[in-house]
């Protein structure tokens, strides 16, 4: 430097000179440790770390300019003031100079390092206040420059929070370690070409598989480039996003589905035409959906009914709602009949914007209710030819109120009493019978009222008009009311008087024909075994039937069979004539050989109503000494299940089902109601059966009334009681059907049954 300002003269060995270049010399090395110097590292540090460009070039610019500057006032002061003190004053403000410069130059780094490090701490206190994970990555490359991993720089306190690792775990952790799912769910692709091409990469509803995330979450997924091999990667659960919006899509799936398929017509009107409506109404109006928009309404609305298609917009155009049927016709011409409900419609604001109406198809609603119609006026008329059959009959019949007074009478009944029918509807009962038969006839009308029988039979004495005694065989039941109390007594009367003048007048002849009468008895005894012997012995199978037929002292008219006439169908019938003896016998085993030999067709005998109805034509009373029967018929279908049965004027068969328990209290006593009338009394009678559904395990017990109508010491069985008596055959320990026999045996006064009973169990699998 002394010989480039051409000082080399002026360089001399003294003290001053000495004492000069230390003095420069240490403060030249304190400017270097001023200016280097980091308030969070030390000088030794500082020289270990990393260097920058910056600070490279200012230690060599104090190195180059610190000579420089002292060369410059060294020339300008040794003129001045000598060789000496321009030495020393030259490297006195060469110092000075270059300390200051150094103290400024420091000062404004650090107060940028401050900056820089509140700008860091405001970066660090955003990421950590985001509600997402999000966490600086550096990419590490494979020889190919292909990303292979990546490294955590930072995270901010939500992917802590997410990933459950503390900073320190974390930072400088390989990715792939720490969120194994970012490699198998396909990530790194779009990792390396943001990489490449630096544009940002947004993906929604992505699905991180494997590693901690689960397989059925969604995630939107931001990835954004931050130096060569630096990026941002934030991410934010949004599966219930995901699934509210599947959910949304399958409802509108739903709802669209359901509107295709809706059998109702739905529809939006304004001003009177059709705007929207649903694919129904080819079904419904006759066209597709396509051909009624912007069609007006009144096309749909026959021609005569326009005045109240009118009144009707009316109401709805003030605000109402209209529901009613109403007829519409469709475009080939065709009436039908709908159920229309209509109502005004509401934007989301409230506004009115026309109104909505749907329309449902009820033709076979309206025919069956014409149908229904039809049935009432013809049950009406039924009730006309019932009641003049029940006026034009040979027997005495009534209703009579629960105090005894006649309400209602035919000319049989007043011409037994011999009063015109005003006058017999003031009398009572009690008053036309004779005083040793009211005691009894009083508590059998009492056991009615009581329910503890539904019918009673029983030959008594009236007293006639003119006052002579004369004789009838009674018949009592009783209609009840909803609560179960009496409403009426229906009372059947035969004029039996002359038959008991008749019998008055054979005592004599008792003696000669008690001879005859014992060979009649035996005659009655083989006939009754006849009649037996003709009978079924049982069935086996999916069906098991047992019966019990059992002759009173008198031979009956009880008579049944059952039997597959296929290998689905199972009839069972149970016949009782009217009366007793050879008549009611030989009427009885017509009508079984006529059942048996197959004179009725196949068809009608699967059809109950219509079997009844054919026997009811050839067994008219009138034609078979006044002889009518009781019976019961039933089809039982296998396949289905189904038993189809009449019951005409016979006692209501009986469906026991047991309960789960086995226990008494669960089993049911389930009436299948005969609710026809005997056959052969009407010519114009009409038969109706019913369906019963047949559970397993199901038994169904067909009985006589001489089963259930048991007089005993007690008085007559009730029909509850047998009901109740009957229940036990379904028990797994309970009757059999021969205890249940000797069971019903015991109850009668005699040990002995009055009339013929016979009785058909069928247990089904």
């Amino acid at each position: 430097l002394a010989y480039l300002f051409r000082s080399v003269a002026l360089v001399r060995i003294a003290e001053s000179a000495g004492m000069a270049l230390t003095t420069s010399l240490s403060t030249m090395l304190l400017g270097v440790a001023t200016l280097t110097l980091r308030p969070e590292r030390n000088p030794v540090a500082w020289m270990r770390s990393r260097l920058n460009r910056g600070i490279l070039l200012r230690l060599a610019g104090i190195f180059v300019g610190f000579p420089v500057l002292v060369g410059l006032f060294l020339r300008l002061l040794i003129g001045v003031a000598g060789e000496d003190v321009g030495e020393t004053l030259s490297t006195a403000l060469g110092t000075v100079i270059l300390g200051v410069t150094t103290f400024y130059l420091s000062r404004r780094e650090q107060r940028l390092i401050d900056a820089l490090g509140a700008d860091r701490a405001v970066l660090r206190a955003t990421a950590d206040g985001m509600l997402d994970p999000q966490i600086l990555l550096e990419a590490v490359r494979d020889s190919d420059g292909r990303v292979r991993d990546l490294v955590c720089r930072s995270a901010n306190h939500a992917t802590r929070e997410h990933l459950g690792l503390a900073e320190g775990d974390l930072v400088g952790r390989s990715a792939l370690e720490v969120m194994p799912n970012i490699e198998s769910s396909g990530l790194i692709s779009h990792i390396e070409r943001c990489l490449t091409d630096g544009q940002p990469v947004m993906l929604e509803d992505f699905p991180l598989r494997g590693g901690t995330a689960d397989e059925s979450r969604r995630f939107d997924i931001r990835i954004t480039r931050a130096g060569a091999d630096l990026l941002t990667f934030s991410w934010a659960d949004v599966s219930e996003r995901f699934r509210s919006a599947q959910r949304l899509a399958a409802s509108e799936e739903n709802y669209r589905l359901l509107v295709e398929n809706a059998d109702d017509v739905v529809s939006r009107i304004r001003d009177d035409v059709f705007i929207w409506v649903t694919p129904s109404a080819e079904t419904v109006l006759g066209a597709v959906a396509q051909h009624w928009l912007g069609r007006p309404v009144r096309e749909i609305i026959p021609a005569e009914d326009l005045p109240a298609h009118t009144a009707r917009w009316r109401k709805l155009s003030e605000g109402g709602e209209v529901k009613q049927r109403i007829r519409i016709v469709t475009p080939d011409g065709d009436i039908h009949w709908v159920h229309l409900y209509a109502k005004p419609f509401y934007d989301a604001a409230g506004r009115r914007d026309g109104l909505t109406a749907a329309f449902r198809l009820i033709d076979d609603e309206v025919a069956a209710e014409q149908v229904l119609e039809e049935t009432r006026h013809q049950r009406i008329r039924a009730e006309q030819r019932y009641r003049r059959s029940v006026d034009n009959a040979a027997i005495g019949m009534g209703l009579v109120t629960p105090d005894g007074r006649f309400y209602e009478v035919n000319d049989s009944l007043c011409r037994f009493f011999g009063y015109d029918a005003e006058t017999l509807k003031r009398k009572t009962w009690q008053e036309l019978t004779a005083p040793e038969f009211l005691e009894t006839d009083l508590k059998n009308v009492e056991d009615l009222r009581e329910g503890r029988a539904d019918s009673y039979r029983m030959v008594k004495q009236f007293i006639h008009a003119d006052g002579h005694p004369i004789w009838g065989d009674l018949s009592v039941s009783c209609v009840r009311n909803d609560d179960g109390s009496v409403e009426n007594f229906i009372s059947q009367i035969t004029d039996i008087s002359a038959v008991v003048a008749a019998d008055e007048r054979n005592l004599v002849l008792a003696r000669r024909l008690q001879e005859q009468s014992d060979r009649m008895a035996a005659e009655l005894q083989s006939a009754a075994a006849y009649v037996a012997s003709i009978l079924p012995r049982g069935l086996d199978g999916s069906v098991e039937v047992e019966s019990r037929y059992l002759s009173a002292q008198e031979l009956g008219g009880d008579c049944f069979d059952y039997a597959w006439i296929d290998d689905e169908h199972l009839i069972v019938y149970l016949i009782d004539v009217s009366g007793h003896g050879l008549e009611s016998a030989l009427l009885a085993v017509s009508l079984h050989n006529l059942l048996r030999s197959g004179s009725i067709d196949r068809e009608t005998l699967l059809r109950p109503e219509m079997a009844l109805a054919e026997l009811n034509r050839r067994f008219q009373m009138g034609q078979h000494s006044e002889h009518y029967f009781t019976m019961w018929f039933g089809v039982y279908e296998a396949p289905t299940r189904t038993l189809r049965y009449v019951g005409a004027g016979c006692p209501p068969a009986l469906a026991i089902n047991a309960g789960d328990d086995g226990s008494a209290v669960a089993v049911t006593v389930t009436e299948l109601p005969a609710e026809s009338m005997p056959v052969g009394m009407f010519e114009d009678a009409v038969f109706s059966s019913a369906v019963y559904l047949v559970p397993h395990g199901c038994h169904i017990l067909v009985y006589s009334d001489g089963a259930s109508e048991i007089i005993g010491a007690g008085g007559q069985l009730s029909q509850r009681d047998f009901e109740k008596l009957a229940a036990n055959l379904a028990l797994p320990d309970g009757l059999t059907l021969d205890g249940f026999v000797d069971t019903l045996r015991n109850m009668t006064s005699e040990g002995a049954f009055e009339d013929d009973c016979s009785l058909i169990q069928l247990t089904f699998d």
